[in-house]
């Protein structure tokens, strides 16, 4: 999505995506569809990317130490956190990685979890990126 909430080009459909797009592809969030989930409060959407951007890196945090300690338990939780933030705004991708997590938790079985957190962080970190930019929060 651009800042005026349009798609993006989609070269599918013949357009040409720009430099920018392109950087940010793996890491976009659905702008207009946390907006349309909020009744188009501008505000209300740049307050919740700020608070997100806040919290997430805390939330990563207890999940990579709960990762290490084998805190399954803790793992399913700070994972169903952040699958909750992401999903409300719109980004599918760090959304499904946090329930990989939050399922491992869910049935002790953490061996793939470094793994997924990886994914995740990345996600998350393009996500920050984009939602800075797209959301209009300061870098």
């Amino acid at each position: 999505m651009s800042k005026d909430g349009k798609a993006l080009s989609n070269p599918a459909l013949g357009g040409v995506p720009t430099a920018k797009e392109a950087a940010l592809a793996p890491f976009l969030w659905h702008r207009a569809e946390a907006l349309e989930r909020l009744g188009g409060d501008e505000a209300l959407l740049r307050e919740l990317c700020e608070i997100f951007l806040e919290e997430s890196p805390k939330l990563l945090r207890n999940l990579r130490k709960a990762i290490e300690d084998g805190d399954a338990d803790s793992v399913m939780r700070a994972a169903h956190s952040l699958k909750s933030e992401v999903g409300y705004l719109g980004a599918a991708e760090a959304s499904q990685a946090a329930q990989q997590l939050e399922d491992m938790g869910a049935e002790n079985k953490l061996a793939a979890a470094p793994k997924t957190l990886i994914l995740l962080e990345r996600e998350i970190s393009g996500l920050h990126s984009a939602m800075k930019d797209q959301a209009g929060v300061p870098q």
